[in-house]
């Protein structure tokens, strides 16, 4: 008897990595490392975003991920200042919860933000997992 797997969208697979992707960054945000992490989570959504192309067969060249993570390099320093005055009016560790949830929110909406972007280039392709 032979098993069928059900056909999953590129959509569905990409989601499930963003999701993936949003807990690491939560991750790495509450890490107490003496340096800053902004630099970190750049990379880590140029990689999400590099995966979710692979996801949709799409490679995403070098100038292009080059440019992405400038820009996200520019946004993420304005979030820690964002995240730096926010934990001042919270007394305590609970900063830190403030640094997770800003890093959870921001990778989360762009992950959407970019598999939205595949899917209007391809909608309701089907996934096909490499070999």
């Amino acid at each position: 008897m032979q098993l069928r797997r059900m056909a999953i969208t590129c959509r569905e697979e990409a989601m499930r990595w963003v999701h993936r992707y949003a807990i690491g960054g939560a991750a790495f945000a509450a890490l107490p490392l003496p340096i800053s992490t902004t630099a970190g989570l750049a990379a880590l959504e140029v990689h999400m975003l590099n995966f979710i192309g692979g996801v949709y067969d799409e490679p995403v060249g070098n100038l292009k991920s080059l440019a992405a993570g400038g820009g996200l390099e520019i946004m993420g320093s304005g979030l820690k200042f964002v995240a730096t005055r926010a934990s001042a009016f919270v007394p305590g560790p609970a900063g830190i919860v403030i640094r997770v949830g800003i890093a959870a929110l921001v990778i989360e909406s762009l992950g959407r933000a970019i598999v939205g972007y595949f899917e209007r280039k391809h909608p309701d392709k089907l996934f096909s997992a490499a070999v």
